[in-house]
């Protein structure tokens, strides 16, 4: 038995692509362990948002090579989106068996085998590869990857460099596949990509993703994952408002609520109509959880800036931001900008964004607590007689009594617990 290590860094994407590595490795030959376990093949599926990406890609890649180093039958393979714009730097770092470019990675078991490989300019890729999936690897809700790339060009974002152009998997693989995850006991289907709201197959669009997801049997729960502001169209919401399961969770790349530096970011919206998004969403879904992605210290960004950005994500009605330092990434416009912020000050402006991420939570649990909204989410664990799952309003919930992890958890909010809510049960019709 050859004894195969994967290690995935960075998105939901990145997650879906090292269960199709993992299911590369199906066969009876091989067997599946941890990463950190002794193992034949390691393979390290990296990230590189930001510069922290980039010193956890290397950091596993140097595990890894610490592996060979006391036996030097061990294999490594790097692949993701930090492999594909550095293989140089990973080559420099030790005796890295193969790098794998984006495109190839889930055929990374038969490039082991057959020794057929050769790098691919990840630029000059035009089709979606699509390998059938099974399993999640270490996860109860399914990640299915249905659009790959980006044909934008913000200034600070390195990805469409290590992704390549736009490219959607056909509408009926997204269905098979799906199809297939149901078949497996999947409750939970996680849409996802590069740019998600870029998908597209002939007239096929998202919303018909959505659709037709709603009217399969077995599936409870749909979920998407991030949205760019401008691809959050009022026809992609008119369509799927009518899909009961949709999860009333949206996360959306803000970046930054000052329009003059969304101008110098690149991005394609104003502030104005990010409100009127917002407002759209939370007039379809009352109780909707919003999630925003927001940039601190982006090149010149001025104290006055980010209090434009600090005062909007106040006033809006959101459930929880995510929020990063401004990253410097070689080969994108901003990393030569001039007015480049000092760490501390970015850090100052990430605890202040993190600490109002704290108190919109806070607020956002209180009212699904108050109004009694119902929830439900796949079980993750069941341990100790309490039931864990991640909740279709992104706010996780726990359940007692008898959980099978996979199996679908409901209820209506009873009280604060932990990092969520406690469940009572859903009361039954009469």
């Amino acid at each position: 038995m050859i004894r195969v290590a994967i290690a995935t860094l960075g998105c939901k994407t990145n997650a879906y692509e090292s269960a199709a590595i993992s299911a590369g490795f199906a066969s009876g030959a091989y067997l599946a362990v941890p990463f950190s376990a002794e193992a034949d093949v390691y393979v390290i599926n990296t990230c590189t948002v930001t510069g922290r990406t980039d010193f956890k890609s290397r950091n596993l890649i140097r595990k890894a090579l610490a592996r060979k180093a006391q036996n030097p039958d061990v294999k490594i393979v790097v692949t993701g989106c930090f492999a594909q714009r550095n293989p140089d730097e990973i080559k420099d770092l030790g005796p890295v068996d193969l790098i794998v470019d984006n495109q190839g990675k889930p055929d990374i078991a038969r490039i082991l085998e057959t020794k057929d490989y050769q790098f691919q300019d990840i630029m000059l890729c035009q089709d979606f590869v699509y390998r059938p999936v099974t399993r999640m690897v270490e996860h109860s809700r399914a990640f299915q990857k249905i659009q790959d790339g980006c044909d934008f060009r913000c200034a600070y974002c390195a990805v469409p460099h290590g992704r390549g152009h736009s490219r959607s998997a056909s509408f009926a693989d997204v269905l098979d596949q799906a199809r297939l995850f149901v078949a497996n006991g999947y409750k939970e289907i996680v849409l996802g990509g590069v740019n998600l709201g870029l998908y597209k197959d002939g007239n096929q669009g998202l919303a018909e993703v959505v659709e037709a997801l709603q009217e399969m049997d077995g599936l409870e729960l749909i979920r998407l994952s991030s949205l760019e502001p401008m691809l959050f169209t009022a026809e992609l919401t008119e369509r799927i408002s009518h899909c009961d399961k949709l999860c009333p969770h949206f996360h959306i790349a803000l970046q930054s609520g000052c329009d003059s530096v969304l101008k110098r970011m690149g991005r394609q919206y104003e502030t104005a109509a990010f409100r009127a998004l917002i407002d759209t969403i939370l007039k379809t879904w009352p109780d909707a959880a919003i999630g925003l992605d927001v940039i601190a210290g982006f090149p010149s960004e001025t104290e006055a800036e980010f209090q434009t950005t600090l005062n909007l994500l106040s006033e809006l009605d959101i459930a929880y931001l995510h929020a990063f330092t401004f990253s410097r990434r070689w080969g994108t416009p901003a990393d030569t900008l001039p007015g480049q912020i000092p760490n501390l000050a970015k850090n100052r402006r990430v605890r202040l964004l993190t600490a109002l991420s704290d108190a919109k939570k806070l607020l956002y649990t209180q009212r699904l607590l108050r109004d009694r909204i119902p929830l439900r989410g796949v079980c993750e664990s069941a341990e100790a007689g309490l039931a864990t799952c991640l909740s279709d309003h992104f706010i996780r919930a726990y359940a007692t009594g008898g959980c099978a992890p996979g199996s679908l958890i409901t209820g209506i909010p009873s009280q604060l617990e932990r990092d969520g809510i406690l469940l009572a049960p859903s009361p039954q019709p009469s």
